[in-house]
């Protein structure tokens, strides 16, 4: 269990997703333009700000602003456009589950954070938690691995290893007890997900991991196969107000009864604000060292030189030797890179994993070649900065 018993880092949530998360999705510009909006798909609604005036234009003018902004920036944030509104959220909410298997043995269910990437689920069916695969919606398989756990709550948070799922699920703002509530989760039939109605009979006091007292534990009328467990419990909108986990249930004979239960969501955002910094995906690393370069006929970035077991060298970049100027990166995917900072940013806005296609200018003539993003090497920046890419041009040679 060593694998997956990390202990709580005071680190908070949003190290991840202000830091990295953003500027992958959105490049360093949209950083800026967005610092203030709420990033983390389970973060606290924000409470809006208190004028010491009464003025009402003047606030129905902030407003308006407020919400023009969240239109805007909400989904970029999210990597996704407005839904579309004849599309059934429970099926919307389908395309953020995943299957975690071993071996390809299903092992329990996990719910894609929006916006995030990562898979909140229960830490009880990981086991050892190595060689876990999440399944996603697409059939595609990215190896995940255990980067933050509550054993009290039986909660983990699953890092993708290679590629970037963009569709997720959100908090709900509904209470799992309100009346009339329309609560689903999701069943493994075979190989297949299917929604099953779930009923939360109310709160109780449960026994967590390390025999801690779970007050505000959700207990469930509905029953749950082994391989259910870590399912996400959604609402009509296809929102999360709980996750399948497992705990004790005290009997009256004072022996314990493990159950499943719902984690609710204030658990779950608790968890999410102390996960460690170091949870995050690999970065992507391209494996070169330029410059900016302007040579009248167009501008790049000039390669000093290629790292030798990099996606580069593979893909047959050429640095610069002697007086043979290197390659000059003009584009990738079809983007001009005009700095190093503008080539970071389209690096590590994509996944390790992800094939890309690099335009290049070198003896005279133009070259696309296409290339498939690896890991950051061992001991490398966990991610690339402009500066591991151009680093300051080499003394001149007498």
């Amino acid at each position: 269990m060593s694998t997956i018993e990390g202990a709580h880092v005071g680190a908070t949530i949003r190290s991840y997703t202000a830091g990295v998360m953003l500027r992958r999705l959105i490049g360093a510009a949209g950083v800026a333009a967005i610092a203030a909006v709420a990033t983390s798909a389970f973060a606290d609604p924000p409470r809006p700000a208190q004028s010491a005036t009464s003025n009402a234009d003047a606030t129905r003018a902030a407003n308006q602003a407020a919400r023009a902004i969240a239109a805007a920036t909400d989904p970029a944030v999210d990597g996704e456009v407005a839904p579309d509104q004849n599309e059934n959220p429970l099926d919307r909410a389908r395309m953020g589950v995943v299957v975690l298997e071993r071996n390809g043995k299903p092992v329990g269910v996990g719910a894609v954070l929006r916006g995030d990437g990562r898979v909140l689920t229960a830490l009880s069916p990981l086991g050892n938690g190595n060689d876990v695969d999440a399944r996603f919606a697409d059939g595609s398989v990215s190896r995940v691995r255990v980067g933050h756990t509550d054993r009290a709550w039986d909660l983990a948070l699953l890092v993708p290893q290679n590629g970037r799922w963009q569709d997720g699920l959100k908090a709900s703002r509904r209470s799992a007890t309100g009346e009339g509530s329309n609560l689903r989760a999701f069943s493994l039939a075979g190989s297949k997900l299917v929604l099953t109605r779930t009923i939360v009979k109310g709160e109780r006091s449960l026994v967590g991991g390390d025999s801690e007292v779970l007050r505000d534990a959700l207990e469930m009328a509905s029953r749950f196969k082994d391989s259910d467990v870590g399912s996400p419990i959604v609402d009509s909108n296809g929102d999360v107000v709980a996750v399948v986990a497992r705990a004790c249930a005290p009997a009256p004979d004072g022996s314990c009864v493990t159950v499943p239960y719902g984690v609710p969501v204030s658990a779950i955002k608790a968890f999410l604000r102390t996960a460690p910094a170091s949870a995050v995906p690999p970065a992507p690393w391209l494996g070169i060292q330029g410059v900016a370069k302007d040579t009248g006929v167009v501008r790049g970035v000039e390669v000093l030189s290629v790292h030798p077991q990099s996606p580069a060298a593979a893909a047959g970049l050429k640095g610069t030797e002697g007086t043979t100027k290197g390659d000059l990166v003009v584009a990738v995917d079809g983007r001009p890179v005009i700095t190093p900072e503008v080539l970071a940013t389209e690096v590590n806005g994509r996944a390790v994993g992800a094939s890309v296609n690099v335009l290049l200018f070198g003896d005279g003539k133009f070259r696309q070649v296409t290339l498939t993003l690896r890991p950051t090497p061992t001991g490398r920046p966990a991610t690339p900065t402009p500066k591991a890419i151009a680093p300051r041009t080499p003394p001149s040679r007498k």
